[in-house]
């Protein structure tokens, strides 16, 4: 696949792909690319990583994601994620360990009334609630990528339960933050 500036990736699974090769641009053409992908994929998302491997140090990703999606919270023990708004809107939410929420910040593109940027702390329960038909943003962390840094909550359902998930988050949208 190639969009308009020359971009061209390769998928490595069915919502994931990888550009090729130096000078990255990302364009409105890479993002419908992206949305197409996320429409038939099982979780209604899809990811452009911007670095060349899961190995690279810096792992740079454009992330499209449809108001279905459920993203399990989790928690990162050994590092960061900072999160920057293309487009949409969404809630991030974070939790204390039991489950209840913490705290919850309202996120949009530049302009849109929410914050559009964050860094989440390691060792925090976080999820996202999509507002919106379409969410857009870039997500960045420090690599090698590391699926066993990567906890799921043990009170929230996995993802392969889209029921389950889909219950969660309609439980979730109604939830108060207790706060410190």
């Amino acid at each position: 696949m190639k969009a308009m500036t020359g971009l061209q990736y390769r998928q490595v699974a069915p919502e994931v792909f990888y550009s090729d090769g130096g000078f990255r641009a990302v364009t409105d053409a890479d993002v419908a690319m992206l949305r197409s992908a996320a429409e038939t994929s099982p979780r209604r998302r899809a990811r452009l990583c911007l670095h060349d491997s899961p190995t690279d140090t810096q792992q740079e990703m454009v992330i499209v994601m449809h108001e279905d999606s459920y993203v399990r919270p989790h928690r990162h023990s050994r590092r960061v994620e900072t999160l920057g708004m293309i487009e949409g809107h969404c809630t991030a939410v974070l939790f204390h360990d039991d489950g209840s929420v913490y705290e919850r910040a309202v996120l949009s593109a530049p302009g849109g009334g929410g914050a559009f940027f964050y860094r989440m702390p390691t060792g925090r329960y976080h999820t996202l609630l999509f507002d919106t038909r379409w969410t857009v943003f870039v997500e960045t962390t420090i690599g090698p990528f590391d699926p066993s840094d990567n906890e799921g909550a043990p009170w929230a359902p996995a993802e392969t339960d889209p029921t389950a998930g889909a219950a969660f988050l309609a439980q979730l949208r109604e939830t108060s933050p207790t706060g410190a």
